[in-house]
């Protein structure tokens, strides 16, 4: 697959969450945790799994709104895609 359509994936996964609650521009923290739940499942087999739900929200809403906006999803994103590289 080439990057573009990487990219088409990742703004098609955020619009597929984020129109559960009737506001399609942001993530809600119960759309957020379904993401993660469905789309990182080995994050979800941990024993710790509460725990890194909350600090993915936390770390992912970065104003504070306790919202995720697009912006700040693609952020994140970065962050993780960052952070697997350097464990590889």
């Amino acid at each position: 697959m080439a990057l573009q359509g990487v990219m088409i994936t990742v703004m098609k996964t955020f619009d597929s969450y984020a129109k559960g609650d009737g506001d399609s521009s942001t993530l809600s923290k119960s759309e957020l945790i379904n993401l993660v739940q469905k789309e990182f499942p080995a994050l979800c087999e941990s024993q710790k799994k509460d725990e890194i739900l909350k600090g993915i929200c936390g770390q992912m809403d970065m104003d504070g709104d306790s919202k995720v906006d697009f912006k700040e999803y693609v952020t994140f994103l970065a962050c993780v895609t960052m952070a697997l590289k350097e464990s590889l």
